[in-house]
């Protein structure tokens, strides 16, 4: 009984669409046969022909004109800046990529810039690109492993695939109609149903057979223009195709750089209560909460380091907790409503000596934000250029993170010439007393030893009994703390996995297979 309804319910449908078919070229075709009689009766059907081929080359002329001029200026644009060819899709990078992820980044968008459309003619082809597309980010963030594309677990592609289902969902919902209610049922049908289209190309080749034996004239005018409408949509399609491919490996290369960064391990519920060894044992007995921002204080001796940690530390309404170590650093961390904002590491002098000298450059690669503290009544900077240099080269090769930013403090500036003179605030854009012309030129001798700029350089005066431009300091710090809280969720990222208690982890995978082995054998 269910076999006879679904027989009559599909003879039915046939019927419908075969009625529906019929309804629409009807119309068309008694119009065309019709039209053209009334024309032959009327001796006009000449004029029409002309009338036709003439305005079909001059909306073809327009075509190639418009369209034509179109992409060879693009075409132009693309050698001259490559950048200027990007797709409609935005395709800035991730502020949170490191250099070798940009440098991956750019491996993806050449391989998005010369891919052939024309060869992405079925699934296996569109499956090898996107291969191509993830061994090349493989081998750029891997240079040195034998088999790169591997080079990830599994819960690392789980979780990517988890990332792109979720977005993927979003899109057949908001971006496909009726892609929130077409079933996958439906959808085969509709596949099934592609062979109707090669069906009505064969059919409109009849049609303009038959056209061609009625009517040889209207025939000609009307493959002119069809020929025309086709090289139009064929420009169209091709450059559809190209930004559809672009888009398709810049994706993939988004999710291939993610997958190959580590970032999968994390989770960003266990990267907000993450804490790294380092910030551990920082903090010995304290309990173990979030990570914070890590910032180094360093100088040379007498410059003024202690005294910029109690003014900073003044200017916190919360505790303060004081973490000496045998190494000569002190830790304070500064917290509001019992949630740490930021840990300050105050070191000792800044020395040229080999161990003094590593551990600090150590300091600082663990550090999200380095102040560097300058005393303006010291002539002798060679220390602060050189140990700086050695900083600045380490951060920069560092790879698998953004370097921390570094902001410059100038103390001592009430000691600077003419001694007497101290009346602050000072105009240093245009000074107009001794004192405040003193501490502009200060500033720009500052600057060129240590190879920076003189708006770098932030004047203070951190002395208990009086301070001076303390707010600008602070200033600047939170002007580069999106750059340093970027540099601490990269530190987080990178540390994490191996900051973890290993013989731990594996203890609990080791239980939890028992468990299932036994619950396993107790069911059979």
């Amino acid at each position: 009984m269910t076999d006879r309804k679904t027989k009559s319910q599909w003879g039915a449908t046939y019927v419908r669409a075969a009625m529906l078919l019929i309804a629409l070229v009807l119309p068309i075709t008694s119009l065309v046969i019709l039209g053209s009689i009334w024309l032959w009766q009327n001796n006009a059907i000449l004029i029409w022909a002309a009338a036709a081929c003439g305005v079909t080359l001059v909306v073809y002329g327009l075509e190639r004109w418009i369209l034509g001029s179109t992409i060879t200026q693009a075409d132009k644009l693309a050698q001259k800046d490559p950048a200027r060819s990007e797709s409609d899709i935005p395709a800035d990078t991730d502020p949170m990529w490191t250099a070798r992820e940009l440098e991956a980044w750019d491996d993806v968008n050449t391989l998005a810039e010369n891919v052939a459309t024309d060869r992405l003619t079925n699934r296996d082809a569109i499956i090898e690109l996107g291969t191509k597309t993830v061994e090349t980010v493989a081998r750029r963030m891997h240079p040195s492993a034998k088999d790169p594309l591997w080079r990830f677990t599994v819960p690392e592609a789980l979780a990517l695939v988890e990332r792109v289902s979720g977005q993927l969902r979003g899109f057949f919902n908001d971006s496909i109609p009726y892609g929130d209610r077409l079933t996958v049922a439906q959808a085969l049908s509709i596949y099934r149903w592609r062979s109707a289209i090669t069906i009505a190309e064969r059919a409109y080749d009849i049609y303009r057979i038959i056209r061609g034996v009625v009517n040889p004239l209207s025939a000609i005018g009307g493959e002119m223009r069809e020929q025309a409408q086709r090289q139009m949509l064929d420009n169209i399609r091709i450059a559809a195709s190209k930004k559809i491919a672009q888009v398709y490996v810049k994706e993939v290369g988004r999710a291939a750089i993610d997958l190959y960064s580590g970032r999968m391990k994390v989770t960003a519920r266990e990267l907000e209560t993450t804490v790294t060894n380092t910030t551990r044992v920082d903090r010995e007995s304290m309990p173990a909460l979030a990570e914070p921002v890590r910032i180094l204080i360093a100088g040379q001796t007498g410059a003024g380091k202690s005294s910029l940690v109690n003014a900073l530390c003044g200017d916190v309404s919360a505790a303060i907790d004081v973490l000496p170590t045998p190494a000569g650093y002190t830790f304070h961390e500064l917290r509001r409503d019992d949630a740490p904002a930021a840990l300050l590491v105050d070191g000792p002098g800044v020395t040229e000596e080999g161990e003094a000298l590593a551990r600090l450059i150590e300091r600082a690669t663990a550090s999200d934000l380095v102040v560097w503290v300058i005393s303006a009544a010291r002539a002798d900077r060679e220390t602060d250029r050189k140990i700086l240099s050695m900083i600045r080269d380490k951060l920069q090769a560092l790879t698998d993170r953004a370097p921390p930013p570094v902001v410059y403090v100038l103390t001592h500036i009430d000691k600077l010439r003419p001694f007497k003179e101290w009346n602050p605030p000072y105009d240093l854009a245009k000074p107009s007393s001794p004192k405040a012309v003193a501490i502009r030129e200060t500033m720009g001798a500052v600057a060129e030893d240590l190879g920076v700029l003189p708006e770098e350089i932030i004047p203070a005066v951190l002395a208990p009994e009086q301070t001076y431009n303390v707010d600008a300091i602070w200033g600047r710090m939170l002007d580069v703390m999106p750059n340093a809280e970027r540099s601490r969720l990269l530190r987080c990222l990178t540390q994490s996995a191996s900051d973890r208690p290993r013989w731990r982890t594996l203890w609990s995978q080791a239980v939890n297979a028992g468990r299932v082995l036994t619950t396993k054998l107790s069911r059979n």
